[in-house]
């Protein structure tokens, strides 16, 4: 999402791997370790995302890949409501990504996430595209104000909603925090 949201989306994939002892501790941070996993997800090598992240070895790479695959769930295919966020990614001192995470708007479950370093419009499509995979229908996409989003999503022919007040995770916090719910 364009806007900026509480947490990252690199910050929560962390945050879930640390949680569930998926990302052991070593002098490497947990976010590159992430990131790399992501990159590798996206259809990079081991050897690009090194390249792409520096400073993080193709072999630690592999082994974080390995590590966040075999932790997600199976998938059943029955979504209908899916939130999508996107931010951007600093991968290097030099260079900045874009990062997508789908997940299940009931049960906060990740379907999806795609990073990419060229900023394509071919790599949101792949993305949508992974989306929709795990969905038996056409499902209803909940979208911040990317500029992207509306564009592209019509011309997949797909049904969704732009969330304008704060981020589904905003939401949620607020709820749990006794803030109130911001009205739309």
């Amino acid at each position: 999402m364009t806007e900026a949201p509480s947490t990252s989306i690199i910050d929560f994939l962390s945050g879930w791997a640390k949680d569930n002892g998926i990302i052991q501790r070593s002098r490497i941070p947990t976010e590159k370790k992430v990131l790399g996993a992501v990159l590798c997800f996206s259809g990079y090598t081991y050897r690009d995302a090194s390249k792409i992240l520096g400073n993080i070895s193709h072999v630690a790479v592999h082994d974080a890949h390995k590590s966040v695959m075999a932790a997600l769930p199976p998938l059943k295919k029955k979504r209908r409501l899916v939130t999508i966020e996107e931010n951007l990614v600093n991968l290097n001192t030099e260079s900045q990504g874009v990062i997508w995470l789908a997940r299940d708007a009931d049960t906060g479950e990740i379907i999806s996430f795609r990073c990419s370093v060229t900023k394509s419009p071919a790599d949101g499509k792949k993305f949508i595209e992974s989306v929709l995979a795990v969905c038996t229908e056409r499902p209803l996409l909940r979208v911040g104000r990317g500029p992207n989003f509306p564009n592209s999503l019509r011309s997949l022919d797909l049904y969704f909603q732009i969330v304008t007040t704060g981020t589904i995770r905003q939401r949620i916090g607020n709820f749990f925090r006794g803030g109130s719910e911001p009205k739309n």
